[in-house]
């Protein structure tokens, strides 16, 4: 009787899942005869998207790359590269055939490039004229539909928006009010980030300030000086790995004599994807929130 059920409930989800689906993208409502079962995504955030919906994608560009910069969720060895995210490797990709092509950010000749190849989902993911972050959420949300993932969205969403109140929570005696957020560019330069990113929207949902404020920008990141540290002259300054070339700036007599690292108030933080999906929301408040306890323990 059990396993006669089990099977019964099997049944009703794959018929849940077949069947056609209509979605937005940016240029209006997309239909599809079917739900997608091979998704190909071109770009980091929307990998990050899918993957955070339990689904592997077929095809992600510079894998070797992401791993570096963005690692979570990593990407399972069965996905392949299609090669640079600009310019990703369009004979591999149509050998792979996939059901659906995702993308974010791209040009009309790209879309209708790539449209020859699958059928497409286009977003508008980062733009000065929006929010970033709301924007995330709704892709995220509209891949999860188009994806049959609805509840499990809403339960991470849930999940993360509960976890980072509680980091607030643990955060909100702490000494440290204030953080400024960034990149290490070369040896002279650094990248801050301000508003219209993740790093602002999760000091924000922190309750902490942003001790080096920007203004909003499409990516949400401006590349300044070195020396413009110096105007960190309380609160930390937290710095997302990997740093490349701009190690360089840790041999640099300027750096030594910033307020922050000076006062030993600068802290590493793990690799981020400052420009990702939704989730990437709570993976930064996460580590904002373990940098400011490893320098106030």
């Amino acid at each position: 009787m059990i396993r006669a059920l089990t099977v019964l409930l099997l049944l009703c989800a794959g018929l849940a899942q077949a069947g056609p689906v209509t979605v937005e993208d940016r240029r209006g409502a997309q239909s599809f005869a079917e739900r997608p079962e091979r998704v190909a995504v071109l770009d980091w955030a929307l990998a990050q998207q899918v993957l955070d919906l339990d689904v592997v994608p077929v095809a992600v560009p510079e894998i070797a790359l992401y791993s570096e910069w963005v690692a979570t969720p990593p990407i399972p060895d069965m996905v392949a590269d299609i090669g640079r995210r600009d310019a990703p490797d369009l004979e591999r990709l149509a050998a792979l055939a996939p059901d659906v092509i995702v993308i974010s950010d791209a040009a009309p000749a790209d879309v209708a490039r790539l449209e020859r190849i699958a059928p497409l989902l286009a977003f508008d993911a980062f733009d000065a004229g929006h929010d970033n972050i709301a924007a995330a959420r709704r892709i995220y949300l509209t891949l999860a539909r188009f994806l049959d993932r609805e509840a499990l969205a809403q339960a991470r969403l849930a999940q993360m928006d509960k976890e980072i109140d509680r980091l607030a929570r643990d955060l909100s005696d702490g000494p440290i009010r204030r953080a400024a957020i960034i990149r290490l560019n070369d040896a002279s330069t650094i990248w801050v980030y301000g508003d219209n990113s993740f790093a602002q929207a999760a000091l924000n949902r922190l309750g902490i300030g942003n001790a080096l404020p920007q203004p909003p920008s499409r990516w949400g990141v401006a590349q300044r000086p070195l020396d413009v540290l110096a105007q960190v002259e309380t609160g930390a300054v937290l710095a997302i790995r990997p740093h490349g070339p701009g190690a360089a700036v840790f041999e640099s007599p300027v750096w030594r004599f910033l307020p922050a690292v000076a006062g030993e108030c600068f802290a590493e933080m793990p690799p981020l994807w400052s420009y990702g999906g939704i989730l990437s929301l709570g993976r930064h408040a996460q580590a904002i929130h373990a940098a400011l306890i490893a320098l106030n323990p």
